[in-house]
């Protein structure tokens, strides 16, 4: 139970991680101080926030970078041990994909980054 718990917490830091450090690297693109960012909470959500970028694709990236981080994290965990608690984090980090679900933040705001993309390529 103990390897379960330690694993969520795990997935959950690594998934905001994932959006801090694309943001931090965006950031660097635009000119902006890399730690240009903040965080927020309420009873539901626990999220960073930034300025949005001017290009939809970054702000795309930086949507669907929580997600990720924390597989490909899980992914070298597995190849390097295999144990209970790679297994476990692994499973944890594949369901982590439901962020993405257009209900969620996540999912919102690659819906409105695809969204922006599409008015730009249009007009």
């Amino acid at each position: 139970m103990i390897d379960f718990l330690l694993a969520l917490a795990l997935v959950f830091i690594m998934h905001e991680l994932g959006h801090v450090l694309a943001i931090m690297i965006l950031n660097g693109t635009e000119n902006i101080p890399f730690y240009h960012l903040g965080f927020e909470w309420s009873f539901k959500y626990f999220y960073v926030i930034h300025e949005k970028f001017e290009a939809p694709f970054k702000n795309l990236v930086v949507a669907v970078s929580g997600s990720l981080f924390p597989i490909a994290l899980s992914i070298a965990l597995l190849l390097t041990f295999d144990n209970q608690f790679s297994n476990i984090f692994t499973l944890l980090s594949f369901a982590n994909l439901i962020m993405l679900h257009p209900n969620l933040p996540d999912g919102k705001n690659i819906i409105s980054s695809l969204n922006e993309w599409g008015k730009k390529v249009d007009g």
